[in-house]
Order: structure tokens, then C-alpha cells, then sequence
């Protein structure tokens, strides 16, 4: 009686051991990953502190004004900014065909259409 009480002790002790170890490591993978979590919340407070810096540089007035000094002067458009009337795409004539303009048959720009237009009474 005494061997199987010492047994089911010893037993009992073995098993507390066991489960106190993989409860310690169990721990100590979760200390790390919080410890991981923290510094990574600092790196990205850090780059948030960059990123409002940054952006209050860029939104600074007078640089503001520069760029809208230097970029709404009028400038000349080049050919490809330039169209006429008759580059636009045109409503299809009665047989369903997209006429084609003047300037399409002089090598003028043809801009692409999505689909063509269709001009009716329904629309």
C-alpha cells in the first residue's frame, strides 16, 4: 500500500512538473511576442512622428504659394493637348457607323471612345 502510495505521489509530482515547465515556456513565448508587439508599436509611433513632420514641411504656406505661383502659369498647350470639334468622337448616323470627320481623313488624332454614341429619343 505504501509502495502505491509513493507511486501515485511521485506520479502526481512528475505530471506537476511537466505542466509547471510547459506553462513556464509557454509564458516566456508570450513575454517575447509582447515584448516583439511593443517595439514594433514604437517603431510605428516613431514613423508617425516622421510622417507628421514630413507632412507638416510640405504643407508649409509659403511653399504652397511657390507651387501655386509655379504651376498655374499659363503655359502653351503642345499638339497633343489641342483638339477641334471634329476630333471628338460623333453620334452614329442612321446605318449605326460612326461618320468619320475631316480631320480624320487629313491624319488628324482620332481620340478612342469607350463605346459609341448613339443620339436618340429615348436617351
Amino acid at each position: 500500500m505504501i509502495r502505491r502510495a509513493t507511486a501515485l505521489w511521485l506520479l502526481l509530482a512528475t505530471c506537476a512538473g511537466i505542466t509547471l515547465f510547459l506553462v513556464k515556456h509557454e509564458v516566456q513565448e508570450r513575454e517575447d511576442r509582447l515584448n516583439a508587439l511593443h517595439r514594433e508599436i514604437l517603431e510605428n509611433e516613431e514613423s508617425i512622428q516622421v510622417l507628421k513632420a514630413e507632412w507638416s514641411y510640405l504643407n508649409r504656406p509659403e511653399r504652397l504659394e511657390r507651387l501655386v505661383r509655379e504651376f498655374s502659369e499659363e503655359r502653351p498647350a503642345d499638339r497633343l493637348q489641342r483638339a477641334t470639334l471634329e476630333m471628338l468622337p460623333q453620334p452614329l448616323n442612321s446605318d449605326g457607323e460612326a461618320p468619320l470627320t475631316e480631320a480624320a481623313h487629313a491624319g488628324g488624332i482620332i481620340l478612342p471612345m469607350a463605346r459609341p454614341v448613339t443620339v436618340g429619343a429615348g436617351q
